[in-house]
């Protein structure tokens, strides 16, 4: 239970979604996983996984998540609470430096992390 195997989790949840690994999203986010985007949108474990079955192993989706990553530099940040965690992800760019661009909840249950709930936010360049 430290914040580099979160982060380890983190990481293998974002190459999971790249895969199309439905299956790993399926055991990995907890039921009653919610993700609400920066609009407000809400997305549950279910719409998840069915996106990720449909899409499967994708070269689009791999390149998205490395251009977004490349276009909003930031650094994790974990906060352990107990069997919780809270990861936070934190702007390195200089015009938004510290603010927050997610967060997700992690439980930690049966020897793994387990995602709860996610929140994005949109960063402008501006404070």
């Amino acid at each position: 239970m430290t914040a580099d195997a979160v982060k380890a989790a983190d990481e293998a949840w974002a190459q999971a979604e790249i895969r199309g690994d439905h299956a790993y999203l399926a055991w990995l986010l907890a039921d009653g996983y919610a993700s609400v985007s920066a609009s407000g949108k809400a997305t549950t474990k279910a719409q998840l996984v069915e996106g990720a079955r449909k899409r499967g192993d994708s070269p689009e989706t791999a390149k998205r998540f490395k251009e977004w990553k490349d276009q909003h530099p930031s650094r994790a940040d974990v906060q352990l609470v107990g069997d919780t965690a809270i990861l936070t992800w934190v702007s390195t760019e200089p015009a938004a430096a510290a603010r927050v661009n997610s967060s997700d909840i992690f439980v930690y249950r049966d020897g793994h992390w387990h995602a709860v709930y996610s929140q994005h936010a949109s960063i402008e360049s501006k404070p």
